[in-house]
């Protein structure tokens, strides 16, 4: 199963995730951004709603600019596991799951569903290896626990050692993959706790229309044109 993700570029993980995930869900790399004009830092890996979301923009590069309504996860890919890109995947995670969020009611046939409480944003990190000998030893495991709140590590895979699951109740203990089914373990794992999330809210897109510059807004006239008016002396 491993030779199918090839190497552990962003591009390989997204494919993976891509032909994995339902349709509902889209992949690609990019920043997050919300309806007061706050962006995200750049994410390698964005998991959002690609059925009921509109994206505001891409760029050149092919980097999409998603509202923070639309993401379900966020995923930091690096070369090894380790501290430090733990501590700095826990970083783009909060940069994301920091930014406000809206949230509206869905007309539907029989009345008006009221405004869902925005989803808890996954958050996780993706290797080729591990820098520690043992990811269930206490440095690994400590690394992983000591990022909490905004910053929190629900999930992570280095794809020639061990995956691991950090399951919401504080009180549960972290789970693993076996050897060699890291890349398995943690798809699984991955969409389990997609399902358990639902739907995302329903954005607020009036908010984002009101951080647009209108000053370029054509002038509303009443169906006038120039020379209309009995006063015009253009002519």
């Amino acid at each position: 199963m491993l030779e199918v993700l090839g190497d552990d570029s962003e591009a390989n993980w997204a494919r993976v995730l891509r032909e994995f995930l339902p349709g509902r869900y889209g992949v690609a790399k990019g920043h997050v951004m919300d309806s007061r004009g706050t962006t995200s830092d750049q994410i390698d890996l964005l998991v959002y709603d690609a059925q009921y979301t509109p994206l505001l923009a891409q760029t050149s590069s092919g980097d999409l600019f998603v509202p923070a309504e639309a993401v379900y996860a966020v995923f930091e890919v690096k070369q090894e596991m380790n501290k430090t890109f733990m501590d700095y995947a826990g970083t783009k995670i909060a940069s994301v799951r920091r930014l406000h969020r809206t949230s509206v009611p869905i007309a539907h046939a029989g009345g008006v569903y009221p405004p869902k409480r925005p989803i808890a944003i996954l958050g996780g990190l993706l290797t080729t290896r591990s820098g520690w000998a043992d990811l269930q030893g206490e440095a690994a495991v400590q690394a992983v626990l000591s990022l909490s709140g905004d910053r929190e590590v629900n999930l992570g895979c280095a794809l020639r050692a061990v995956s691991f699951n950090r399951p919401d109740d504080p009180d549960s203990v972290i789970e693993y993959s076996e050897s060699d089914t890291t890349l398995l373990f943690f798809l699984f794992s991955l969409f389990t706790r997609l399902q358990g999330l639902g739907t995302v809210a329903a954005a607020d897109i009036g908010a984002y229309m009101n951080r647009l510059d209108l000053s370029d807004a054509p002038v509303e006239t009443d169906g006038e044109q120039p020379g209309d008016r009995a006063d015009d002396t253009s002519a």
